[in-house]
């Protein structure tokens, strides 16, 4: 479902008429598209524009150097699920100039950084999608040097209440996160 009750009105339908993806009207402000069409679709021009997908791995932490994040530390998924005694794969870190943190409600590189003492959370409100649509949106950025935060894992970082089935703020914050990431990286460049 995309709900846009305070979003600038129709930028969510056109980063689905950008990407291909059909929706239809149910209500004033409320908009509905096949979820597997729509991941789908939005996976497919991610890797057509570059993205690399690393299956069954997971993250476990980040690169921290000089005093900003630089990358991330991933394993194989299945590891965690072996027998400690037996697992004998360690992680590997992968270096790059931006992470960004796109992982919901879970902030995990967010998290990993607070168990660190480097940063901190305020967990998620409780659901308020009319709040939530323009807060996730305005809160978007870089949180540290680094590491850039969207969707849902800023209404973790935050404190913004959570918005439950709705995804327009996610498509229009994953949008922003995306144009911050290319001004930083050609800045760096």
């Amino acid at each position: 479902f995309l709900f846009e009750p305070a979003l600038e009105p129709g930028i969510s339908q056109t980063i689905l008429d950008e990407v291909g993806i059909s929706y239809r009207q149910v209500g004033r402000g409320l908009y509905t598209a096949s979820a597997p069409q729509a991941c789908s679709k939005l996976i497919a021009v991610a890797c057509d524009a570059g993205a690399k997908v690393l299956n069954m791995t997971r993250f476990e932490d980040v690169v921290y150097k000089d005093n900003r994040v630089a990358g991330a530390v991933i394993n194989w998924s299945a590891v965690g699920f072996l027998p400690r005694a037996i697992s004998c794969l360690d992680p590997i870190s992968i270096e790059s100039k931006l992470v960004i943190d796109a992982s919901g409600h879970d902030a995990i590189v967010a998290k990993s950084l607070e168990r660190r003492g480097l940063l901190e959370t305020k967990g998620y409100g409780v659901m308020d999608l009319c709040v939530s649509e323009d807060d996730v949106v305005e809160h978007t950025k870089e949180i540290m040097p680094g590491l850039i935060a969207c969707g849902m894992a800023v209404s973790t970082i935050f404190g913004i209440p959570r918005m439950g089935p709705t995804f327009g703020a996610m498509l229009v914050s994953g949008k922003k996160a995306a144009e911050i990431a290319k001004a930083r990286l050609m800045v760096r460049a």
